[in-house]
């Protein structure tokens, strides 16, 4: 029997031909190769890492920081491996590149939120914490995202966000409940990706663009104020590296 998981971060590292330095210290993580292929189409210098069934890293850089981009998973489950990677390999700060549904009537579509934390719908986490366990994002790189956003003079929103695994069961008595509770948005990625730098001991936040209001059933992933503010939160993450040591 063996004694350890018999397949580990480090094993994977090996796998993929990785050492412990092999990535950036700062990663931009979003969930579709096309977003990840707008930010790297803005590094300098970016050299293909590694490619992986569906996904691929390249590290490059920008303002003289090394930078990794890659495609970081669109579900909880391959949203950690992605994330384990990334840890393994050398990232120390972390910055998720998303969306996401509005859970409060005052975010609107096109809206940016700069997730404080999250809660814990998905099913992945278990495997690592506790459920008391409190999920939150890096305060320094939250700050940082903050202070380019003010900059940029965008509309966005400081909140925590729900994660779930079940997008065709967000029913009404689940938004109420987040609602009330005053959870910003909602996701299928963002507690897995900060729970597991958390556990990992490295900074993590995230920023995603809002492209639907779940109170009113509006999707927006056509609206054109939508796919502006994919390009602005690209932006404000690529700028807000600035700020963060």
């Amino acid at each position: 029997m063996v004694k350890e998981p018999h397949f580990t971060p480090a094993r994977m590292l090996s796998m993929l031909g990785l050492k412990s330095d092999s990535l950036g210290r700062y990663a931009l993580i979003p969930g579709p190769k096309e977003r990840s292929d707008m930010i790297r189409g803005l590094l300098e210098n970016p050299k293909k890492n590694f490619s992986f069934l569906d996904y691929e890293m390249h590290t490059g850089s920008y303002g003289g920081k090394s930078v990794t981009v890659g495609n970081g998973g669109r579900y909880a489950p391959d949203t950690a491996i992605t994330t384990e990677i990334l840890c393994a390999g050398g990232a120390e700060i972390l910055v998720r590149i998303g969306s996401c549904g509005s859970l409060q009537e005052h975010i609107k579509v096109g809206d940016l939120v700069i997730v404080t934390g999250a809660r814990r719908g998905e099913g992945t986490t278990e495997y690592y914490v506790a459920k008391n366990f409190s999920t939150v994002s890096d305060a320094r790189a939250v700050g940082a995202l903050e202070k380019a956003a003010k900059e940029a003079g965008v509309r966005y929103h400081l909140g925590s966000v729900f994660t779930t695994d079940a997008l065709f069961q967000e029913t009404p008595e689940l938004i109420g409940d987040l609602e009330r509770q005053g959870i910003a948005a909602i996701d299928m990625v963002t507690s897995a990706f900060l729970t597991i730098a958390q556990v990992r001991g490295k900074r993590a936040a995230a920023i995603m663009a809002v492209s639907d209001e779940c109170l009113c059933g509006k999707f927006g992933f056509r609206d054109p104020a939508f796919i502006k503010s994919e390009e602005k939160m690209v932006d404000i993450a690529l700028k807000a590296l600035r700020f963060m040591d």
